[in-house]
C-alpha cells in the first residue's frame, strides 16, 4: 500500500501490521498551527516503531512537531504504539469511556474469558472454549495507561483546527470518527472501511454492539462529507454510498439469521455454524461466533427473535 494525497494539509502514510489482512494500518497527520495532529499509529514492537519514524523523517516531521495523538478506538493496530510515542514527548488523547475499558485492552485473558463463558452458553464445544481460554496479550498491544486527554463529542479544545469528534461505537465501545471541517473529510477508523464491512464484537451479554454500530452509521447522515479516509485501506470517495452498503450488509445478514430460525430452534453455536458454513481457522471461528451473536441480540432488539434462557441457551423465532 502507498501513501495517498488527501491535500487540506492531510498527511497520509501506511505502516505495516504483523498480521494481513489488511496488512497494513493508515496513519495520518492534520496540520495544525505549530505542528500536527496524528490520528492512530500502529502495534508495538521497535520494528514499527522504527518504520513510522522512518515515514516521519521523510516528512521532515520530528516528535516534537506532533502536537497530539488521537487514538480511534482501543485496537492494538491503532494503538499499541502510543506509549512508546508519549515517552517522546506526546500528548494522547481517547474517547471518554475509554477509561474504564484500560484492564481489558492490556489483560486479554480477561476479556476473552468473558466470552468464553457467553460461548459455554451458547452450546460452544470444549475445543472453542479452550482456545479462547488459551489467548494471552501479545506483545504488539504495548501498556495502556490513561490517556492525557478524554475526549468528548465535539470539536476538540486547545488546537486551532476545527476537528469535531463524533462518538461512534460498534466495532470498538470507545471508537470515535474525526470531522475535519475545512476538507469535510471524516477519519473513520475502523468504523467505515471500503473493502470489508468491520467487526462487530461481543462486549457483554447486556450490550448490543450492533444497535450502537447502526445507529452510529445513522450518525454520518448529520454531516457534509466529502470523503472517509478509513483506518485500513484507500480512501472512500462516495461515503454515503459506502453507508448504505454496509446498513443493507447487516440488513441482509439479519434475514439470513431470521430464515435460519425458522425451521428450528438452535443454540447461538448452530447459528453461526449454519451462518458460517466454509471451514475456518480459530481466529476467523472466533470472529464469526462475535458476529453472530451481535445479530442475534439485534434482532432480538427489534422483536423478532427471542433467546430462550437455560444452561445451554437456544433461539427462536417469536
Amino acid at each position: 500500500m502507498k501513501s495517498f494525497n488527501l491535500g487540506h494539509g492531510i498527511l497520509h502514510f501506511p505502516l505495516k501490521l504483523p498480521w494481513a489482512p489488511p496488512g497494513f494500518v493508515n496513519v495520518y497527520l492534520v496540520e495544525d498551527d505549530n505542528g500536527y495532529i496524528m490520528i492512530d499509529c500502529g502495534v508495538n514492537g521497535d520494528e514499527y516503531f522504527n518504520e513510522l519514524k522512518k515515514n516521519l523523517d521523510s516528512l521532515g516531521i520530528q516528535f516534537s512537531d506532533i502536537n497530539l495523538l488521537i487514538g480511534t478506538h482501543m485496537h492494538s493496530d491503532h494503538i499499541g504504539l502510543s506509549s512508546v510515542l508519549r515517552e517522546k514527548g506526546l500528548k494522547f488523547g481517547l474517547y471518554k469511556n475509554s477509561i474504564e475499558f484500560i484492564p481489558k485492552y492490556n489483560d486479554w485473558t480477561d476479556r476473552f474469558k468473558l466470552i468464553s463463558e457467553y460461548a459455554k452458553e451458547q452450546g460452544a464445544p470444549k475445543e472453542f472454549i479452550d482456545d479462547l481460554n488459551s489467548i494471552t496479550t501479545p506483545s504488539t498491544t504495548g501498556k495502556l495507561t490513561s490517556p492525557d486527554i478524554l475526549f468528548d463529542e465535539g470539536k476538540i479544545k486547545n488546537i486551532n483546527r476545527n476537528l469535531e469528534v463524533i462518538f461512534t461505537p460498534g466495532h470498538d465501545i470507545s471508537e470515535i470518527s474525526i470531522y475535519d471541517a475545512s476538507s469535510k473529510i471524516i477519519f473513520s477508523g475502523d468504523h467505515i472501511l471500503p473493502r470489508i464491512t468491520p467487526f462487530i464484537p461481543i462486549h457483554d451479554e447486556e450490550t448490543s454492539m450492533l444497535n450502537h454500530y447502526v445507529d452510529s452509521l445513522k450518525k454520518m447522515n448529520n454531516f457534509e462529507i466529502s470523503k472517509f479516509a478509513p483506518g485500513h485501506f484507500e480512501v472512500i470517495d462516495n461515503p454515503q454510498k459506502r453507508v448504505n452498503q454496509i446498513l443493507l450488509h447487516h440488513e441482509k445478514r439479519s434475514e439470513k439469521i431470521i430464515n435460519i430460525l425458522k425451521d428450528d430452534e438452535l443454540t447461538g453455536w448452530e447459528v453461526t455454524n449454519k451462518l458460517f458454513s466454509r471451514p475456518l481457522d480459530s481466529m476467523n471461528l472466533r470472529l464469526a461466533f462475535q458476529e453472530t451473536m451481535a445479530h442475534l441480540k439485534y434482532i432480538e432488539s427489534q422483536g423478532k427473535i427471542k433467546q430462550n434462557i437455560s444452561k445451554v441457551s437456544t433461539w427462536s423465532i417469536i
